[in-house]
């Protein structure tokens, strides 16, 4: 019964569900940014950004993109590629706030707008195109695979190594864990379980959970 509700009310729900994620990661910015603001650290800034390019993507998919104003105003398939490039951006700078310091030599006065950051943007691009001219969202699935199996292993080295003075690091690897098992699930569901309805509603509540993650460890980080 409660199954067959929620697929009678899918594009409501959808939009509740894009609205849940974009407070979220709002919330998140703003709360990272102040946290970069007291302490100067440059990872927080590609982990702010990361949200920023979350809640965008989200933005497009479930509110922008749902049937009434896609059809009336834009096509399905600039919905997807603007989707794409946007949640592949974001797992970029997420995966990149892990690994900044081995990257860069020198300061970067501008997080937004680098070199590094170029080159995000251009294998997003490369990626969301490409997968838009092979009709497909493959490109998509595996880079995001990739990038969260590295990012659970890095969270996972960081909380063996500073599990004793700081906590969040644990909600870090579980968010990490909980976003390769929804990738996983997304890639499964896609393309050999037929888009099946109640693995598609655990995966809406595992990104749920994996942003709230994410929230309650900032939250945490700066005492809120």
């Amino acid at each position: 019964m409660v199954l067959d509700w929620i697929i009678m009310n899918k594009e409501p729900l959808k939009v509740i569900y894009g609205l849940l994620i974009v407070f979220i990661c709002s919330i998140i910015v703003l709360k990272s940014d102040r946290l970069f603001k007291l302490s100067d650290y440059q990872g927080i800034r590609y982990f702010r950004n990361a949200f920023f390019f979350y809640g965008v993507a989200f933005t497009i998919r479930f509110i922008l993109g749902t049937k009434i104003l896609r059809d009336m105003f834009y096509s399905e398939i600039l919905v997807s590629i603007l989707f794409e490039f946007f949640i592949i951006t974001a797992g970029l700078l997420l995966f990149y706030s892990l690994i900044w310091k081995g990257v860069e030599k020198k300061k970067k006065y501008n997080s937004l707008f680098n070199l590094n950051t170029g080159i995000i943007y251009i294998v997003s691009l490369f990626l969301s195109w490409g997968d838009f001219l092979l009709k497909t969202n493959l490109l998509m699935f595996f880079s995001q695979i990739l990038l969260f199996l590295g990012m659970v292993f890095l969270s996972y080295q960081n909380y063996l190594k500073r599990r004793k003075i700081n906590s969040f690091v644990k909600y870090h690897f579980l968010s990490f864990f909980l976003g390769l098992i929804a990738w996983i699930l997304n890639f499964l569901v896609s393309f050999f379980l037929n888009w099946n309805k109640s693995l598609q509603i655990l995966i809406y509540s595992l990104n749920i959970i994996f942003f709230l993650l994410f929230l309650y460890g900032t939250n945490k980080i700066s005492g809120d």
